[in-house]
């Protein structure tokens, strides 16, 4: 079986040393090199079929040719599309993609970020939004300076604490778009099912929800949950059984929670839009076979996840980019969950003796 070419037969077939050849064919070089001798490096390599060795420009800068994406929930097709953007983008540069999936605990994100540190991973994208606690806090400034120690390097995809470079969506001002949208729509009693309070994206995007209903005049109400279908029925419920005032909406911090929000409403005979909006955040692939459809914040997932790598790239190369936190415009995708409140119809809540109660919806001639 003959052996695989080498850069050295790359450059003896272009009639160029070693260091030239090398510099021709590794994108992130910054060292000249005329075109026409690039183009009869990269001819030769072609014609040889020879494949640039990460491993062995990993050796060179004391790093691995890996990526590792920290998430939260590896379910979640949130994470999912931004894993598959960042995949496809650092395959280009011939760096192989892992995922951590941490569940939020931050015991378990420091045992991923050790492990990382001490394999010498090229770089980590920090999915999920920040963990707020002191202690997760000090020990994780440890890990990632000596990450940087040894050429690694760090991007946020999501608020955070840290001083990381970072390319985020616009969390806040998604929330708020969508707020002002079911206002428009003529809503004034909107309810926000929140994600966990120490995950900083959940209070970025509370802090657009209230944003917008202060600016309205209306007295804004959240209720908060874990980012899962499961969570989102729960924290429905509380809402259905808020009998201070009829809720006629319902600002939902993401799609997965969402979609177990809509499920609860199904089982309990709600309908929507008509008896109660429901609307979303992240626009998560097969939102438009739910019925009804999902009014949501489309937020550019993929995108983000390649935006990461790209942004490692970078620094790799002692370019960090301007300004540090890049954050991603989000838009409104109107569908069939939204619609005006129709004075028609009201749901109230009948108090029952059992420990579940009943939902009924009633009908009222104006």
């Amino acid at each position: 079986m003959p052996r695989p070419p080498l850069l050295s037969d790359v450059a003896a077939a272009a009639h160029v040393s070693i260091t030239t050849a090398s510099r021709a064919l590794d994108p992130n070089s910054d060292h000249p090199v005329k075109p026409r001798t690039r183009e009869r490096v990269q001819a030769a390599a072609a014609r040889l079929a020879y494949h640039p060795n990460p491993m062995a420009r990993a050796l060179r800068a004391r790093r691995s040719p890996t990526i590792a994406v920290v998430v939260h929930d590896v379910s979640d097709p949130y994470f999912a599309e931004i894993v598959r953007g960042a995949t496809h983008e650092a395959s280009t540069h011939g760096f192989l993609t892992i995922v951590c999936n941490s569940d939020r605990d931050p015991a378990t994100e420091l045992r991923y970020v050790q492990m990382l540190c001490l394999n010498r991973v090229g770089g980590v994208l920090f999915a999920g939004g920040g963990l707020e606690e002191p202690a997760y806090r000090r020990e994780l400034r440890g890990y990632t300076q000596s990450i940087g120690e040894y050429g690694g390097a760090i991007v946020a995809l999501a608020p955070r604490a840290e001083s990381w470079a970072a390319e985020i969506p616009d969390n806040r001002g998604g929330a708020r778009m969508v707020t002002e949208h079911l206002l428009s729509l003529g809503h004034r009693s909107i309810a926000m099912i929140g994600g966990p309070p120490f995950v900083r994206t959940s209070r970025e995007r509370e802090l657009g929800y209230l944003a917008a209903m202060e600016a309205a005049g209306a007295a804004p109400w959240v209720t908060t949950a874990d980012f899962s279908r499961s969570g989102g029925a729960d924290a429905m419920s509380r809402v259905l059984a808020r009998r201070e005032r009829r809720i006629t909406a319902v600002f939902v911090a993401t799609d997965s929670m969402a979609l177990g929000a809509l499920s609860e409403l199904r089982r309990r005979g709600v309908h929507v839009p008509d008896d109660l909006s429901v609307a979303g955040f992240d626009d998560i692939p097969g939102l438009d076979f739910v019925d009804p459809s999902l009014t949501t914040v489309r937020v550019p997932m993929a995108e983000i996840g390649a935006a990461g790598v790209s942004r490692l790239f970078g620094l790799f190369d002692g370019k960090p980019g301007r300004p540090r936190i890049r954050v991603h415009p989000v838009d409104l995708v109107v569908r069939d969950s939204t619609s005006a409140p129709r004075p028609t119809r009201a749901v109230r809540l009948r108090l029952t003796s059992s420990p579940a109660s009943a939902l009924t919806t009633t009908r009222h001639r104006r």
